[in-house]
């Protein structure tokens, strides 16, 4: 081998190995080591989720399914479009949906529900079957649920509707705090003569 050839072949590794180490080098470096660079865009979003969360001892909590989810990682907060959130007693039997037009859900569990909320029991032995409102927040922890706005309150027989409400989902029970106003039906009796 003449000795421009070998001159040649080690010029060409020694590109070849340059090339390789600036490759290898601006790999490594990349764009923050792995930081999530916040741009005011999503860092994951999905069409038509659905999400099924469990306590620690493996039974299932709440089940929640959107038609749009975006993921927003540095804020550590998920938005949702048409969320329904569906909870579940430890029998595995649904006990509530609770449905809004938007959703924002933060990394403690807190879910703030937006636009038409809807909250509606599955089981007919509750007394409490109906709140509607137009924002409210659920624990998805505890099921402790509030609302600053008006609130309407349907169950057997009655009707209230008042400012602020707090109650628990697990323990089927919501109170209304300020201006309340409660309508009861009395069923008719028919009289026997």
């Amino acid at each position: 081998m003449s000795k421009f050839k070998l001159w040649l072949i080690i010029i060409l590794a020694l590109i070849v190995l340059g090339l390789l180490g600036w490759n290898l080098s601006e790999s490594r470096m990349g764009d923050g080591d792995g930081e999530i660079v916040e741009d005011g865009t999503p860092t994951y979003k999905t069409q038509t989720s659905s999400t099924l969360a469990y306590e620690p001892t493996g039974l299932l909590a709440y089940k929640l399914n959107a038609d749009d989810v975006q993921n927003f990682a540095q804020e550590k907060i998920t938005w949702f479009t048409n969320p329904v959130l569906t909870t579940y007693d430890p029998d595995k039997t649904a006990t509530w949906t609770v449905s809004s037009k938007r959703a924002k859900l933060t990394n403690d569990r807190m879910l703030y529900l937006y636009g038409d909320v809807q909250i509606n029991s599955l089981t007919a032995d509750t007394q409490l079957q109906k709140i509607t409102t137009e924002n409210a927040e659920v624990n998805l922890i505890t099921q402790d649920v509030r609302s600053d706005d008006k609130v309407t309150i349907l169950g057997t027989g009655l009707r209230s509707v008042g400012m602020q409400m707090r109650g628990n989902l697990r323990h089927r029970n919501a109170e209304l705090i300020k201006d309340v106003e409660t309508y009861y039906e009395i069923p008719n009796e028919s009289k026997h003569p």
